[in-house]
C-alpha cells in the first residue's frame, strides 16, 4: 500500500483551533498575579491614623482565577484559591471593587483604627463571579489558619479601573442600595482588635 502525503494547506478546522489555543495563552497571559506569597501571617492592626481593610478569599473553588480588587478604582490586589491580603485605607467612605466574570462593590465607611474584614464569596460563571461579605474576626480567625498571607507587588502594578468602570460600578451600588440591597454591608463596623 502506498502512503499519499498531502501538499494542501491545512484545513479550516485545524487553523481555526490553533488560533483558540492562542488566544488562550493570550487571554491567560493577560491575568497575571500580581500578587507575592509571604510565609509569615502578620498581626493585624490598623494605625493610629489609618483603617485597615482584609479580602479574604477562603474557597479554593476557582483557585486559578484570579479576581482583581480596587479601592476607588485604584488596584490594591487580587485573590485567588484559599488567601487573604491588607491594605490601610484612609479614614471616610470608599468603594471597595472587585472585578471577575462581574463587578461587585461594596461601600464602606472606615473609621480611624479600625479593621474591616471582608469575605469574597466566589460562584460559578463563564469563569467566576464573586461577591463581598462582611466577615466576623471569629469567622477569619478560623478562615485564616488555611489561607496563604500575599501582598501586592508594587514592582509589577495592575491597571487602575478607568473612570467609566468606576462610576458604573459606585452608581450600581448606590441604585441597589435604594433597592434594599448591601444593608448588611454598609452597616458593618468593623473591628477595634483582632486577636
Amino acid at each position: 500500500m502506498k502512503t499519499v502525503i498531502s501538499s494542501e494547506r491545512p484545513s479550516r478546522k485545524l487553523v481555526l483551533i490553533c488560533m483558540l489555543l492562542v488566544l488562550s495563552f493570550a487571554l491567560s497571559a493577560c491575568a497575571t498575579k500580581r500578587m507575592i506569597a509571604q510565609e509569615v501571617k502578620p498581626a493585624i492592626t490598623a494605625k493610629a491614623d489609618k483603617a485597615v481593610l482584609v479580602i479574604v478569599r477562603s474557597t479554593s473553588f476557582g483557585w486559578g482565577n484570579i479576581v482583581d480588587n480596587y479601592l476607588d478604582g485604584k488596584m490594591i490586589g487580587q485573590t485567588y484559591g484559599k488567601v487573604f491580603f491588607i491594605t490601610d485605607v484612609k479614614p471616610g467612605v470608599h468603594y471597595v471593587i472587585s472585578h471577575a466574570d462581574n463587578t461587585d462593590t461594596a461601600r464602606l465607611n472606615f473609621e480611624t483604627g479600625k479593621i474591616y474584614i471582608l469575605q469574597q464569596g466566589i460562584y460559578p460563571g463563564y469563569n467566576i463571579t464573586s461577591s463581598f461579605s462582611p466577615m466576623t474576626a471569629d469567622q477569619f480567625k478560623k478562615e485564616v489558619q488555611e489561607a496563604d498571607y500575599v501582598v501586592y507587588d508594587a514592582q509589577r502594578p495592575g491597571s487602575d479601573m478607568s473612570p467609566k468602570d468606576l462610576k458604573e460600578a459606585k452608581d450600581s451600588f448606590d441604585k441597589e442600595l435604594k433597592e434594599g440591597k448591601h444593608k448588611e454591608i454598609v452597616q458593618y463596623k468593623g473591628y477595634r482588635k483582632v486577636k
